[in-house]
């Protein structure tokens, strides 16, 4: 339940976001799988490695949304490749916002970033519109990419090779 002041809890703002932009997409486009992780939503076609993701990040007065890219470094390049092939026709419905980046070495992603001093149902529309124009736009793009790219797998680190045996293995950096 919002705050007397009208301020979402950042839990509260990321299912206000879903719903409605689940709501709001075209019957063309199928329900996404989902996965949640305290305040991160991500919703994917089948390959969990590309998804569509939003994140409040209260701390930081910034909701983050995207489609992320976070499998094996030459099947993301080849996601990047995808989208940035169709950089103006996804520019000219997504808007100037949008920014195809390397987010680390390996994990690509097209995001923007919204600003705020309190998380509000108002800015819950605004984000939601954005999602649902997002992944209206690109599920063609991504449902053709997993039958072209396929499905990514994560990264998985070559053995140690120092002493003792051990595998150590990078694990993913909760953002």
């Amino acid at each position: 339940m919002p705050k007397a002041n009208g301020t979402l809890k950042a839990r509260e703002f990321l299912f206000a976001c879903e719903d409605r932009a689940m709501a709001q997409l075209p019957s063309s486009v199928p329900q996404p799988e989902r996965k949640v992780m305290w305040t991160i939503l991500q919703l994917h076609y089948g390959d969990p490695f590309v998804h569509f993701e939003i994140q409040p990040q209260v701390s930081r007065g910034q909701v983050e949304l995207g489609l992320h890219f976070e499998g094996v470094l030459d099947k993301n390049e080849e996601w990047a490749q995808r989208i940035a092939n169709l950089a103006a026709p996804i520019a000219g419905t997504l808007g100037p916002a949008w920014e195809l980046e390397e987010w680390t070495a390996s994990w690509r992603r097209l995001h923007r970033v919204f600003h705020f001093d309190r998380l509000t149902s108002v800015l819950a529309s605004e984000v939601a519109e954005q999602y649902a124009l997002l992944i209206g736009t690109l599920h063609p793009v991504v449902r053709e990419g997993l039958e072209v790219i396929g499905q990514s797998k994560p990264h998985q680190p070559a053995p140690s090779t120092g002493t003792g045996g051990r595998r150590w293995q990078r694990q993913r950096a909760r953002r």
